[in-house]
């Protein structure tokens, strides 16, 4: 039997998929020469995570944590999404492997786009020891299950700054208005298209491949279909959607 070819385009839609989605993963770090202990040795940590318009993951980090130390002595890291929950055999499922050097950002629009998905966290962001980072990727390793594994390079792995950049700059505007003035569409993508349950829905995040939602403590990703790089083609799959929910009965799944 012969195995069929893995799609680049498609593991890369997978592998942002799979970042977008979470809310934590595992960050592996190189040991700092300033710590004997773990010195050049490879470290392991559950962090936090948000992702970037373009796909990458966005941190918040201790200057006190050994894995943030690391960073200070060598920038290189990778960070592992795992979309194995809910296989009977976890190496049947999704995950990716973001590559690439970590780097402060002061980017306020990341550090909001952290802090809506992670709402707790502004409770100790704006201390002295704590600081954004953004990955800059340059590889991506995903496993779209066994036999089913990919490299990918930046330039694939990646939305290109002309795929995210417009809509980077209308997130806000956009979010104030769906929250203000279109609640009840809001709404319905999370318990209509989502099936899940609650009252209190807020748009929280856009970005070219769908929009996160939040209600009570849970926070929710909806996809969608088709890439949008500019106003109007988000407008008219917002309102795809809103159209599509309008049909479909509550708690659909």
């Amino acid at each position: 039997m012969t195995q069929s070819p893995i799609n680049p385009s498609a593991s890369a839609t997978k592998s942002r998929r799979l970042a977008r989605h979470a809310s934590k993963a595992y960050l592996c770090t190189i040991g700092a020469e300033s710590q004997p202990e773990t010195a050049n040795w490879p470290s392991a940590s559950l962090i936090t995570v948000a992702a970037h318009w373009d796909g990458s993951p966005i941190l918040l980090l201790s200057e006190l944590a050994h894995h943030t130390q690391n960073i200070a002595n060598h920038g290189r890291a990778s960070i592992l999404f795992d979309g194995s929950a809910g296989y009977a055999n976890p190496q049947q499922g999704p995950r990716a492997a973001f590559m690439g050097r970590l780097e402060k950002t002061k980017d306020e629009r990341l550090h909001q786009r952290f802090l809506a998905r992670h709402p707790g966290a502004a409770g100790y962001a704006g201390f002295g020891d704590f600081g954004f980072y953004q990955m800059h990727v340059e590889r991506v390793h995903y496993v779209g299950g066994f036999a089913a594994a990919i490299w990918l390079k930046k330039r694939r792995a990646i939305l290109a700054a002309n795929h995210y950049k417009a809509i980077a700059g209308m997130e806000a505007g956009a979010l104030e208005h769906m929250n203000s003035d279109h609640r009840d569409a809001v709404a319905n993508y999370g318990t209509r298209l989502l099936g899940k349950r609650g009252k209190h829905w807020r748009m929280i995040g856009i970005d070219p491949e769908g929009v996160d939602l939040a209600c009570g403590h849970g926070v929710h990703r909806l996809d969608f279909k088709t890439l949008v790089t500019d106003a109007g083609a988000m407008r008219a799959q917002l309102a795809s959607l809103a159209a599509e929910a309008k049909k479909a009965p509550k708690g659909r799944r």
